[in-house]
């Protein structure tokens, strides 16, 4: 208990003793004056002028340029994504006209198995509801396939480096 609190009393008066101390860190420092004073040559103000004026309409054309890439790139997404919900809405209505023949087929089945029935009329109405059921896929798989195919995805345009802006002398 005596060592623990010997350990405390040491480490405050440490600690306050790195509080308390001046270091270099707070030490005031003052700047040199450094002269700037050089002269820009009429030359060189001209040069970066022209420079300046030539950046601009360097950045007006990147700019003009990314602008026009993007809004192309916009138009064929939307043209895509209209492609692609035709797309899927024909596959739905190909789809709902599949399981209505099934559906269809499968009542036909029922009815014609409804009761007593023999075997050779149970297996006729099996056979029939195969064929229908095989002519329906037939008929699916036919108006897929005549489904136009859709087009590629717009790639993202890649966009040129812009122009570097002159350096003021």
């Amino acid at each position: 208990m005596k060592k623990n609190l010997r350990n405390r009393i040491v480490a405050g008066t440490i600690g306050a003793a790195m509080l308390l101390a001046p270091t270099a860190a707070f030490a005031d420092t003052t700047p040199t004056p450094v002269a700037t004073t050089t002269k820009i040559s009429a030359a060189d103000k001209a040069a970066y002028q022209a420079a300046l004026k030539q950046y601009r309409i360097d950045l007006k054309a990147w700019q003009d340029t990314r602008n026009a890439n993007q809004a192309a790139y916009k138009a064929a997404i939307v043209t895509y994504r209209t492609a692609i919900t035709s797309h899927r809405t024909a596959l739905k209505a190909i789809d709902a006209t599949f399981n209505t023949a099934v559906s269809a087929a499968k009542a036909a089945f029922t009815a014609a198995t409804a009761g007593t029935v023999t075997a050779a009329a149970r297996q006729v109405a099996l056979n029939a509801r195969v064929a229908a059921v095989a002519a329906a896929t037939a008929a699916r798989a036919t108006a897929i396939a005549a489904l136009p195919t859709l087009p590629a995805k717009a790639v993202l345009p890649t966009v040129a480096p812009k122009p570097v802006a002159p350096v003021k002398p």
